[in-house]
């Protein structure tokens, strides 16, 4: 393996780190009335199983049991003379689960006391109480530093300084934050990474306190103050205590999907704090690898070596696929190189649809010719955006472009449905990944993810072929409109690009963008992008009707660029709503009209269902 130093600062490629020692042996029947630190000692099998089972499941980085092995955490039961042996205990154990095929870092954690000037313990008493602990992990030779959830930041610094005065190993260091992205004492993220880069810290992260979205909010923030790389161990969201046990609700697929976002946002390494078990690390791990295979195989011509495992090599000859023209009627005005515009309704919750019918009677009305449905839209459950769409386009003079994700069906399951919307008439489908199952209103449900949006457009291509996902010919071939999301204003264009770009080798026929405001960020995307891709392009746009909806979209959506100038707008409308709803109409028409000759047409969502806002965007700028 690469000196630790180097793998930190010289590697390229997402890696995994570990979960929750804590937890874990919480999980195992061991109670928060003694010493998990001690359990090196006494049940030195618990803690190696708990270990290897981060190892197993993708871990190239493992933590020592050793976060509270301090002698003010010790005390308190009693046990604080046998630092040394615990600490030696546990590093022991986590270097034989290594087997030099895993690093080993010697986790610290905060002493549980008040330094100065806030509290009596003076910063040199701080210092020595870490020197012991970082003393003792030099002797058994760990690999590096993982100083953890940090919120006082002047303690933070005696810990650095403790390890810097006994050791040239690598520090990683964290501080845990709350939601308002601060620590418990009030320090900021740009205190912070003046505090690691007074040290020359290798690594900085976030550590606990708050769950995924929290984190990737926070990263978000952290990325644009640093060139450092950036490690982040989120907890599995907030605790419940149910039955006389904390339980953390966040499942493995949720820790998955985010994983990904994370390094989009520009995170180096991932792994997990409290809650985090071994089932999320390989959720994690799963995650990164197909991340790390999309950046690493750019050099291959197709997605074959990422999906071979879900889709085999054709064993039969596939069937010429059918013109993008004579697919659709999308396809037809894509193909002439006419300006297409559609507007975006979600379906209802329940059973009684006639507001939803009332809407696409208004855009039929409005001269509008294509409705996006988008598919359980923020992962709640609502009515089938594919039967949805078979419906209108029995009902309507319009076509409908239903979103269809991965999240809910297995490899058999998109087939199968792909397959009953063809029969009923669906055309043009929106291949997405989909919203977690627990950003909605049922977040117990699992999410399946067998392939995210881009192994979808190999399948729905391959359908187009006359093939199933085997490989196995089928018959009469389907002609579906292959549409895909891109984001041209996320946080990170590289790997968006990149996936761009597999997209269409995947056979991809349009893409619709995120909400766009920023049109020169637009610009930017493509002008760095190289060889573009021949996919037109529908730009979103996203009528805003407040500011706080406006905030939200710059704060809270994960690659939505909303610019200072935009908000400055929405600010001048105070509290009045009907002000709002005049100025974000017209920073919507603002972006239309710079992005007109940019782009092949528009996807406006209608703001809360409310259609006449789309309507009236599409017709300022003179549909």
């Amino acid at each position: 393996m690469k000196d630790f130093k180097e793998f930190l600062l010289t590697e390229t490629t997402p890696h995994v780190f570990d979960g929750s020692m804590a937890t874990s042996l919480y999980n195992k029947g061991f109670y928060i009335n003694r010493s998990f630190e001690e359990l090196s000692v006494t049940s030195a099998e618990a803690v190696k199983e708990v270990t290897q089972g981060f190892k197993k499941a993708g871990s190239m980085v493992l933590r020592t049991n050793t976060f509270g092995a301090s002698v003010p955490k010790l005390t308190e039961h009693n046990i604080q003379d046998r630092l040394a042996e615990i600490v030696q205990a546990s590093v022991k154990i986590t270097k034989e689960v290594a087997d030099d095929e895993a690093y080993v870092v010697g986790s610290i954690g905060p002493l549980g006391l008040v330094l100065e000037p806030l509290g009596p313990t003076s910063i040199e008493e701080a210092e020595d109480h870490y020197a012991q602990m970082v003393v003792a992990m030099e002797e058994a030779a760990v690999d590096g530093y993982s100083l953890e959830s940090f919120h006082d930041l002047t303690e933070l610094e005696a810990a650095i300084k403790a390890v810097r005065g006994h050791s040239a190993r690598p520090i990683l260091a964290y501080i845990g934050i709350q939601e308002n992205k601060k620590t418990t004492y009030g320090h900021t993220l740009t205190e912070f990474v003046k505090l690691a880069e007074k040290y020359d810290v290798e690594v900085i992260g976030l550590c606990g306190d708050v769950g995924p979205s929290g984190t990737l909010t926070a990263l978000e923030m952290l990325r644009p103050l640093t060139e450092k790389p950036i490690a982040l161990l989120p907890n599995a969201g907030l605790p419940r205590y149910v039955n006389d046990q904390y339980i953390y609700l966040c499942n493995p697929d949720y820790m998955g999907k985010f994983a990904k976002r994370f390094v989009q946002a520009g995170a180096n390494f991932v792994g997990g704090h409290s809650g985090v078990y071994e089932e999320h690390v390989k959720a994690i791990s799963n995650a990164l690898r197909m991340t790390a295979g999309l950046k690493s195989a750019e050099s291959k011509s197709s997605l074959d070596i990422q999906l071979e495992k879900v889709l085999p090599p054709a064993t039969d000859a596939p069937v010429e696929v059918v013109e993008t023209k004579d697919r659709s009627k999308l396809g037809a005005r894509l193909a002439a190189g006419e300006r297409v515009f559609s507007i975006e309704i979600n379906s209802p919750r329940g059973i009684d649809f006639s507001k939803f019918l009332k809407h696409c009677q208004a855009l039929q009305d409005g001269g509008v010719e294509f409705v996006n449905i988008p598919d359980g839209a923020r992962a709640m459950a609502r009515m089938s955006s594919t039967q949805l769409s078979a419906y209108v386009s029995r009902e309507f003079e319009l076509e409908p472009i239903p979103h269809f994700t991965t999240r809910d069906r297995n490899l058999l399951g998109l087939q199968s449905d792909l397959l009953g919307a063809h029969v009923n008439g669906v055309r043009n489908v929106l291949a997405v990944t989909g919203d977690p199952p627990k950003l909605g209103n049922c977040p117990g449900a699992s999410g399946v993810y067998d392939v995210d949006a881009i192994g979808l457009t190999h399948i729905v291509q391959r359908m187009n072929q006359g093939l199933d996902v085997g490989g196995s010919s089928f018959g009469e071939p389907t002609q579906f409109l292959i549409g895909v999301a891109l984001n041209p204003t996320s946080s990170n264009p590289e790997l968006e690009t990149s996936r761009f770009k597999y997209k269409a080798e995947a056979g991809a026929n349009f893409a619709i963008s995120q909400p766009i405001y920023d049109v020169d960020a637009y610009k930017r995307f493509f002008d760095n992008m190289g060889e573009i891709p021949d996919v037109p392009i529908i730009m979103g746009i996203w009528p805003l009707v407040s500011l706080r909806n406006a905030e939200f979209l710059k704060n809270e959506v994960p690659g939505v660029s909303v610019p200072d100038w935009v908000i400055a707008e929405m600010e001048k409308a105070g509290d009045d709503k009907k002000e709002s709803l005049k100025r974000g109409l017209e920073i919507s028409i603002r972006t239309m009209e710079a992005a007109q000759d940019l782009v092949s047409g528009f996807q406006v969502s209608a703001p809360f269902n409310r259609v006449s806002i789309a309507l009236e965007a599409i017709h300022a700028l003179g549909k």
